[in-house]
């Protein structure tokens, strides 16, 4: 007698994410934003301005004070990140990491204009949507097709920061 498998469609992997799952994502996405903003302020008013603004004929190393702590801010919130989908059990969670902190790599400069309340605001929802979205995107078993998607939407985020 013949054995009866079921064969199940692997690109439909998508379906395999439900909903509070994504909340969770979410709200891990929107504490590693606080993270990243309070690392960020922290690290450009405690450990960049003293060395980088130390002599005033360093006028062009202090300007790029808030370029270091932010590319800093971002490695220690994607190491919070990476703790936090790991615990959601998110595939792949290293691309999806890749991808948040290339699309949101520019995002302190773009809310620097803003009240610090706003850009708290601000870089806590976009993380929270970042994470979300990336996460979902790297759902898919085909590799190259996770790492098309995962580079179009980071282009795409990076693009809407800097318009």
């Amino acid at each position: 007698m013949a054995k009866v498998i079921e064969a199940s469609d692997p690109h439909a992997a998508w379906a395999t994410m439900d909903g509070r799952s994504l909340v969770n994502i979410l709200l891990s996405g929107l504490i590693v934003g606080a993270v990243t903003y309070a690392a960020y302020l922290l690290l450009e008013r405690f450990v960049f301005e003293p060395i980088l603004c130390r002599e005033s004929v360093a006028l062009a190393r202090c300007e790029t004070k808030e370029h270091f702590a932010s590319g800093v801010a971002i490695v220690i919130g994607s190491m919070l990140g990476l703790i936090l989908l790991v615990r959601e059990r998110v595939y792949r969670p290293i691309l999806a990491l890749i991808g948040v902190a290339v699309g949101l790599w520019s995002i302190f400069t773009v809310v620097a204009a803003l009240p610090w309340i706003a850009a708290l605001i601000v870089t806590v929802l976009a993380f929270g949507v970042a994470y979300m979205l990336f996460s979902w995107l790297v759902q898919p078993t085909s590799l190259v097709l996770c790492i098309a998607l995962v580079i179009l939407a980071a282009a795409l985020v990076r693009l809407g920061l800097t318009l």
